[in-house]
């Protein structure tokens, strides 16, 4: 009887071993996740900042364009030449900042809108449907579809994983 206990003992002393020991690497797996989580956010926000920065200067930068005076057609030509150069950087500057922004709210509130403007579409599909508009219900599903497709490139952008 003696044996049978001991040994049950060890047993369970050996389980509860592994256990703690399991237990631990997984609070260590989620750590190390919510850290590498944190570092993505602080990244972002860097990113969002030096932007931000760069639109500030530009916006602050005196205009190039000479007062008081009539401009050739040469003058002219580098003159609209400098704003649309300008016009492109602020438009890069602007979509850096929407995608950090993408990211820092996260895989969860992206699909939260994603799904909502979905659910408009959706719902004029099922009227198109109900009226035998068939046209406009195919219009309408392309739309649905291009829009998912768009989604899943932006979440595979991100390094978001797709739960179906």
């Amino acid at each position: 009887m003696k044996r049978h206990i001991i040994s049950i003992v060890t047993v369970l002393v050996v389980l509860m071993a592994v256990w703690a020991a399991f237990g631990q690497q997984k609070e260590k797996e989620g750590s190390q996740r919510s850290a590498k989580y944190r570092q993505s956010q602080l990244e972002a926000v860097k990113i969002i900042q030096e932007q931000a920065a760069k639109l500030k200067a530009d916006l602050e930068a005196p205009a190039a364009k000479p007062e008081g005076k009539e401009l050739s057609a040469e003058e002219k030509a580098k003159l609209k030449e400098s704003f649309t150069k300008m016009r492109e950087e602020r438009m890069k500057a602007v979509a850096v900042i929407e995608e950090q922004i993408a990211r820092l709210k996260g895989q969860r509130q992206l699909k939260i809108e994603h799904e909502e403007s979905l659910s408009e579409l959706q719902e004029i599909h099922k009227m198109a449907v109900k009226e035998k508009a068939e046209e406009t219900a195919k219009l309408i599903m392309q739309l649905i579809i291009n829009r998912n497709k768009e989604f899943e490139e932006t979440m595979k952008k991100f390094g978001f994983e797709q739960k179906p």
